[in-house]
Parts: structure tokens; C-alpha cells; sequence
């Protein structure tokens, strides 16, 4: 009886250890996908960076067995003084942030991770 119990325990945490799993995966998944748009950005030039929404929230696939398909991004871009406030004019630095959205796998609630850098005019 008591080694069954103790089986029983065990073979519960399995689920939620995978669970665990999956959001860690998800996680890095989700700095990734950010990542990766700031990179793509920054190779470009400054002049052609414009403020604004530079990718609307979007599905990153519409395939439902892509392994992207419960990821969504969005990328922004504004103008910023020196002291990092929004500005209406090109002050020579551009933020952009790049948010990823996405499902918590243990708890099924929305999650994001957002990313933000700086662009200098050279």
C-alpha cells in the first residue's frame, strides 16, 4: 500500500514537471523571436528606421502544427531625446521594443516578454 501511494505521488508530478518544461521553453523561445527582430533591425540604417508600429501584433505562423504558431510580435520604434522621453522630432536615437506574446504552458494565461534597445544616428 505504501509503495503504491508513493507511486501514485510520483506519477502526478510527471505532468506538472513537464509543464515546468514547456514554459521554460517557451520562455527562451519567446527572448529569442525578440531578439532576433532587434538584430534584423539594426542592420539597417538609421534613415530608413522610422518611428512608428514597425510590425503590428501578428501571429508568427498560421500553421497550427509550427511550433511558432502560439507566438505573437510586435515591434515599435520612436523617436527619444537624451533623456530616453519620446520626441517628436529625429534627435539622432531611435527605441524600439519588440514585444513577444505568448501562452503560459503551466498556467494557460497570457504572458509576454518585451525587449528594448537603442538606435544611434552615425
Amino acid at each position: 500500500m505504501i509503495v503504491a501511494l508513493a507511486f501514485t505521488g510520483i506519477m502526478r508530478s510527471f505532468p506538472f514537471g513537464l509543464a515546468i518544461n514547456r514554459e521554460a521553453e517557451n520562455s527562451t523561445l519567446a527572448s529569442f523571436l525578440a531578439q532576433s527582430k532587434i538584430e534584423e533591425i539594426h542592420s539597417l540604417s538609421y534613415e530608413t528606421v522610422t518611428p512608428g508600429v514597425i510590425e503590428e501584433k501578428h501571429r508568427l505562423s498560421e500553421n497550427q502544427n509550427d511550433y511558432l504558431y502560439g507566438f505573437q510580435r510586435e515591434t515599435e520604434t520612436w523617436f527619444v531625446d537624451g533623456n530616453l522621453a519620446v520626441s517628436a522630432t529625429d534627435t539622432g536615437l531611435i527605441k524600439m521594443t519588440v514585444t513577444v506574446y505568448y501562452t503560459d504552458a503551466l498556467f494557460k494565461t497570457d504572458k509576454s516578454y518585451a525587449v528594448s534597445t537603442l538606435i544611434a544616428q552615425r
